[in-house]
């Protein structure tokens, strides 16, 4: 029996799900577009694929480095910007400041 990486297994799954969903795609876009032949459509679609991911990679990589920069510049944490403050405490945190918690019940 070979050994696989998972990384090549993984990889193999992609290319397949690209292909069934580019594959899919093709043939409604053929029926919206009788007059193209199938090898320009199926091209047609395989850049679109290709150029949705390269969008979603961009996206991705723009907004690490964006809440990179918010940490890096002294923010609390990027998805605190859904709440109207900063956590509790977190100011008695930063100066040095004990804090007093509230006891919590242990099971």
């Amino acid at each position: 029996m070979r050994y696989q990486s998972p990384k090549l297994l993984v990889l193999s799954k992609l290319l397949l799900a690209a292909v069934a969903i580019i594959a899919l795609l093709a043939l409604p876009a053929r029926e919206l577009a009788p007059g193209v032949p199938l090898a320009d459509l199926l091209l047609y679609c395989t850049l679109g694929a290709a150029s949705a991911l390269v969008l979603l990679a961009v996206a991705a990589v723009l907004l690490l480095q964006f809440s990179q920069f918010i940490l890096r510049s002294g923010g609390t944490d990027p998805q605190w910007f859904w709440f109207s403050g900063e956590p509790r405490g977190l100011a008695a945190l930063r100066s040095g400041r004990a804090v007093n918690r509230e006891p919590q019940d242990r099971p």
